[in-house]
């Protein structure tokens, strides 16, 4: 589990390495138009989808939880290309803060890190019911999210690897 700074609410996440640079996982991880092709649950994401994100722009994503589509409002708190996404939200009486992070491991490599944390309505009953029912699901969630990732952007850097090669053997045109 990867922890959001002092946060009393349950979280859920992971960590993964990627096969491209900090720049490069952060501009498609940060990049609120590609939620729905990695991050576990999302439809559709609508609203402020300028990259980078800034401070206070305002996200409506779609999401499929427990079966039923549900809409969430979120607002980006903080946005510091090539590190760190901050966004809060709300969807069904939940709120949860998401908190993406990038970090170099070197020139091709790096590691994202991804963390929601998250409280259901009911008092203390919800907080029952999300560190006790919730959480492993969460959990599945926040792997497979990260996994969604590392598969894209292996992919992209395959990609980019054939065009280099091809390009050096000279079997594509250069642009």
């Amino acid at each position: 589990m990867v922890t959001c700074a002092s946060s009393p609410m349950p979280e859920a996440g992971d960590r993964i390495r990627v096969p491209v640079s900090q720049e490069e996982a952060w501009d498609f991880a940060a990049d609120a138009r590609n939620a729905a092709r990695w991050v576990f649950g999302v439809r559709d994401v609508s609203g402020d989808l300028r990259h980078p994100l800034l401070p206070g722009d305002r996200l409506r994503v779609r999401l499929v939880t427990g079966g039923r589509m549900a809409d969430s409002e979120w607002q980006v708190e903080r946005c510091e290309r090539p590190t760190i996404l901050t966004s809060s939200g709300r969807a069904l009486g939940a709120t949860a803060r998401l908190q993406i992070e990038c970090l170099p491991l070197g020139a091709t490599s790096s590691e994202v890190r991804y963390s929601l944390a998250y409280q259901l309505p009911g008092g203390a009953l919800g907080a029952m019911a999300a560190r006790f029912g919730i959480q492993g699901i969460m959990e599945v969630q926040a792997k497979q999210s990260v996994r969604a990732l590392r598969r894209l952007l292996a992919a992209t850097a395959r990609e980019r690897s054939w065009r280099a090669s091809a390009l050096e053997a000279g079997d594509l045109p250069s642009r």
